[in-house]
């Protein structure tokens, strides 16, 4: 895994093609120096405005550079990291590891029915409970075909997750699932997202939220302030919003475990499929959020 823990940001303009005077702040990343970060923000800041002075399209970088994002946690093995927590843009802890395969299916129906049950818990005076009704018809329907393809690959360990809006799926027993053509295939079976499937494939990673979306906990919205912070100012408004983030999260999980099927995971894999479940807190009846 290639995560910078150095970024800077250089700002510029230049004049377009029809006269008019656009500005730019371009940020820069290395995982080794600061004096690197600044070197490629420096070299894509010329880019970016020779793009402008000739008209071409600017941006369009997602998936394809790093995503801005701290690291709040790492493990290592032999010295070579397996695993890294990085907090997204929104807030939410994220795990990135290249060890264990995972994919996130989407199924969009299952949105509006979460919408339903946040705004019944929003006008609640208790803390809100798990929801004992039963699967929703699409999350069946998916299990099953999830099922048929663990089958139909009984070498790989399958286990699956149901999430507020779809499922996560964790697959064990690839051999380098996040560089492989094995791993884009089983990504590309199991219908992952294109967007997801490229930024694992430029940047060697898979990804899974730890902590809840912001907008799905009453009353909370994204952090108006972006890491780095561009002053002291902008640091604490974003402290304050942790904060209050962070105890609102404790009455939410992130994710249930529905179903495993073939041979168990390496120590490795288990590993890392235990932090996983600690931090998303599987085992507990909380509302998905």
């Amino acid at each position: 895994m290639q995560i910078p823990k150095f970024w800077a940001a250089v700002e510029g303009s230049a004049t377009g093609p029809r006269g008019e005077r656009l500005f730019r702040r371009v940020w820069g990343w290395s995982v080794s120096s600061a004096a690197e970060a600044m070197a490629v923000a420096q070299e894509r800041l010329r880019s970016t405005l020779a793009d402008i002075r000739s008209g071409a399209k600017v941006g369009g970088y997602y998936p394809r550079v790093p995503l801005r994002e701290p690291i709040v946690d790492e493990l290592s093995a032999d010295g070579e990291q397996f695993l890294v927590v990085t907090r997204n843009r929104y807030g939410a802890e994220i795990l990135n590891t290249d060890r264990v395969l995972i994919a996130d299916v989407d199924l969009p129906e299952l949105e509006q029915q979460r919408s339903g049950g946040l705004l019944r818990r929003m006008f609640r005076r208790s803390a809100p409970q798990d929801d004992p009704s039963p699967e929703p018809a699409s999350v069946t329907q998916r299990l099953g075909t999830l099922a048929s393809w663990a089958d139909a690959h009984p070498s790989l360990g399958v286990i699956v997750y149901r999430t507020a809006s779809g499922l996560r799926v964790f697959v064990t027993g690839v051999s380098e699932p996040a560089t492989s053509a094995h791993g884009a295939q089983i990504l590309a079976e199991l219908d992952t997202d294109p967007i997801y499937r490229e930024l694992c494939r430029t940047h060697g990673t898979f990804r899974a939220r730890l902590t809840p979306k912001p907008w799905r906990l009453p009353g909370l919205k994204a952090p108006r302030d972006r890491w780095p912070f561009l002053d002291d100012g902008a640091q604490r408004r974003f402290q304050r919003w942790l904060d209050t983030y962070e105890a609102d999260a404790r009455d939410y999980a992130v994710c249930r475990r529905l179903a495993a099927h073939g041979p168990a995971p390496s120590a490795l894999e288990a590993q890392i499929i235990g932090f996983h479940d600690d931090r998303t807190r599987v085992a507990a009846a909380l509302p998905l959020a």
